[in-house]
């Protein structure tokens, strides 16, 4: 069969061209149409197919997703984290609770709501018209799943956990040499230990946290084996003990200072150590550390001092010059004496000083630029018990007369330096899982809180500040407040004046006053009243079963509060017209009324069993 050739005109492609070239016109018109009416259906709530931990935001908006997931997160922190060791049960509220001060209930899970909220918000928004349109259409058939922004404090968890778990812990021991009183050198053997599974732990954790589940925790224990056995170590290590104590004495000095250490007491700061799987003679850093801090660490030690000044007869007066410190650095002066002993044989050591810089040095008064107050900060802490109003006295001294450099971060955890016994406070009640243990530090939000209030007063910029947990009356209006807890939160700000800022303190009665002095700028501050909303009904009592009370025994160490959310705007113009504004929100979970209840004993599960099971 003969086969025809047909022939396309140009007109007839041209005409076909023209046809496809339309339908794709109005299929990208409807397109365009669609994402347009699409978009704008959705404009003020989240897209379909966006969820968070696997539950749709369908229909909801920006507010009421943040407060549907609120919701939950005060749930999850009610209930707390159960953990489970065979019928030891320990539960872990995401805030520690003070017995007696509010100021010493921390955070250990912090949950970053802002940031997940609006991860998913922004799905098919603020991209292009392109992008969005993509990511839309991504969640429509596919889906955006986002999990909880939340981190939590590994090492403070885990202090809680071993605290509780004593009973079923034992630490491992390494061998390590034990030299009596005539010289005589023996070994201790090694002993395996158990530990929590502190990985696994971690991981079980986080997992509960981002989906909020109240499910248990099993803890897993584990064996913990010594790395060191007496089997390993060599008579050349042994020998070269011996003829390190047999020396009379080791000299550390310091400039013109000597202290001699007899062999009778530096015979017990040897250990043993594996290097590229030998095992070597070394010093042991806990021992002569201690030795180090109770002999030496005092002799040394010079306290650095601010130059700090007062007021008086509205003059700037200096009441306190500067001084540098020093003090021995133990960690590099205790590897310094291993080196020189087990390496260079040599028995004098030049321990390691480090000099510690004053941070405001003495200065001409007159180039401070203190002329007038320009803000104050003011609470109340009527009904604080007596160790509270001497730990308020006590930080409010420490902060009286500091200096803020121009344009300089000030850290109000820094200037606090140490808080313990050493600095003049006084402990407090903090609980932990199923115990009660003292922690000092109780009284110093309400330093946090007024200094927060002061920084506010004169227009500085706040670079860090975080609200308590729940409301506390000292710090009404609630929205006003501030947390601290060293090393975290803390509350920053920027001295941003251009010239020094000068911190007083007083105390009129049970109202806590910071006076900043310096020099205005012509800045105007706007700070709106608190707007506090939201108000939620604490629930039940809760009760904590612990060892520290006779069975059945109880007691009731904290009172219920109302969860709340709070705002107040806050607004800076500057002289040159440049405005700074910001909106400082709070949120406080309704705290239930916690009493101590005295557990029954149980019969005791040996730490064998549980690892064997």
């Amino acid at each position: 069969m003969k086969k025809t050739k047909v022939k396309y005109s140009a007109p007839l492609i041209m005409k076909w061209l023209l046809y496809v070239v339309t339908i794709f016109l109005i299929l990208l018109t409807l397109i365009v149409i669609f994402a347009l009416f699409y978009n704008q259906s959705h404009l003020h709530d989240f897209f379909p197919g966006v969820k968070i931990n696997n539950q749709p935001l369908n229909n909801l908006s920006y507010n009421q997703a943040f407060a549907l997931w609120q919701d939950k997160i005060d749930e999850f922190n009610e209930s707390g984290l159960h953990y489970v060791l065979q019928n030891e049960e320990i539960v872990v509220q995401p805030t520690l609770s003070a017995a007696t001060d509010p100021d010493l209930s921390y955070s250990i899970i912090s949950f970053n709501l802002s940031k997940t909220i609006d991860n998913a918000y922004f799905i098919g928004r603020k991209k292009g018209f392109g992008k969005n349109f993509w990511e839309q259409f991504i969640a429509l058939f596919f889906g955006y799943d986002f999990s909880l922004c939340a981190e939590f404090n590994q090492e403070e968890l885990l202090k809680i956990l071993q605290e509780n778990l004593k009973p079923y812990l034992t630490a491992k021991k390494e061998a390590r040499p034990q030299v009596d009183e005539d010289l005589y050198i023996s070994i201790l053997a090694e002993e395996s230990g158990t530990a929590v599974d502190s990985q696994i732990l971690f991981e079980k954790t986080k997992k509960h946290i981002t989906n909020l589940s109240s499910e248990p925790i099993e803890v897993e224990l584990i064996s913990d084996y010594p790395t060191i056995t007496s089997k390993e170590v060599s008579i050349e290590v042994l020998q070269q003990l011996k003829d390190l104590i047999v020396i009379p004495a080791l000299i550390l000095s310091y400039q013109d200072e000597q202290w001699s250490v007899a062999n009778e007491i530096f015979k017990d700061w040897f250990n043993f150590k594996k290097i590229d799987q030998q095992i070597v003679l070394g010093v042991d850093a806990s021992t002569t550390a201690a030795y180090l801090e109770k002999e030496i660490y005092p002799q040394i030690y010079q306290a650095t001092v601010d130059a700090k000044f007062d007021v008086k007869n509205g003059r700037v007066v200096e009441f306190q010059g500067s001084q540098d410190g020093q003090e021995l650095d133990l960690q590099k002066s205790i590897s310094k004496i291993e080196e020189e002993l087990l390496k260079n044989n040599n028995f004098s050591v030049d321990l390691i000083v480090n000099e510690v810089k004053a941070k405001i040095a003495t200065a001409s008064i007159n180039e401070l630029g203190i002329a007038e107050i320009i803000g104050t900060g003011q609470s109340d802490f009527s009904g604080s018990p007596k160790n509270r109003r001497h730990n308020i006295a006590v930080g409010a001294e420490t902060l009286n007369g500091i200096l803020i450099k121009p344009d300089e971060e000030f850290s109000l955890n820094e200037a606090l330096g140490k808080i313990d016994a050493s600095t003049g406070y006084k402990p407090e009640l903090v609980i932990k899982g199923n115990r009660t243990i003292p922690e000092y530090g109780g009284g110093l939000c309400q330093i946090g809180t007024t200094v927060f209030r002061a920084a506010l007063a004169p227009g500085l910029p706040i670079t860090e500040r975080r609200n308590h947990s729940y409301r506390v009356v000292y710090y009404e209006p609630a929205g006003k407040d501030a947390t601290i807890y060293n090393p975290k939160p803390d509350l920053k700000f920027i001295n941003d004046t251009g010239k020094y800022i000068l911190i007083q303190s007083r105390i009129e009665g049970n109202n806590l006053y910071f006076d900043f002095w310096g020099t205005k700028d012509g800045r105007i501050i706007e700070q709106s009243d608190s707007v506090i909303y939201n108000i939620k009904s604490p629930g039940p009592t809760q009760y904590i079963e612990t060892d520290q009370l006779e069975p059945d025994e109880q007691q009731c160490i904290e009172s219920a509060h109302n969860g709340a959310d709070a705002y107040f705007d806050y607004k800076v113009t500057y002289s040159d017209g440049e405005i700074m504004q910001e909106r400082f929100t709070s949120h406080y979970v309704p705290w239930p009324a916690k009493c101590l209840v005295g557990k029954v004993a149980d019969t005791a599960t040996t730490t064998e069993e549980i690892i064997e099971e």
